[in-house]
């Protein structure tokens, strides 16, 4: 098992961002990332990572999530107050027969078709190929 560190990403001008560990994933409650920019933690981008076994345990199913907030200043007050967010749920299903040689290249294929242009235009606009 993967031990929980701080994750470090690029945003959209190549620069290297820091989601620092907030709480490791314990039982059924998911590991939290926090992205510490922000009026307040409610501002925060974050991610929640789970995994767990399927009903029948004969497979594994892993959940993240990446949740970008926007806000905006209310001009009476100053405050920060939270917009919209957008969200990006991944979801795998291993199941416990798949073969560990294959393993690699399905992490591979994932991450290249995340980074794909296509796929890149479909996560920023959630308009789909025609």
């Amino acid at each position: 098992m993967a031990k929980a560190v701080d994750l470090v990403l690029k945003n959209a001008a190549a620069v290297n961002k820091t989601f620092a560990l907030i709480n490791p994933a314990s039982g059924s409650t998911p590991a939290l990332w926090w992205l510490k920019e922000g009026a307040n933690s409610a501002l925060f981008p974050s991610i929640e990572a789970s995994a767990r076994p399927n009903a029948g345990k004969t497979a594994r199913k892993a959940q993240l999530t990446l949740k970008l907030p926007s806000s905006y200043v209310q001009p009476v007050t100053g405050l920060a107050i939270p917009g919209p967010a957008t969200l990006i749920n991944i979801t795998v299903t291993s199941p416990i027969t798949f073969p560990e040689s294959q393993k690699d290249d399905f992490v591979a294929y994932a991450a290249s078709l995340v980074n794909d242009a296509l796929i890149k235009q479909l996560i920023r606009d959630a308009v789909a190929a025609n």
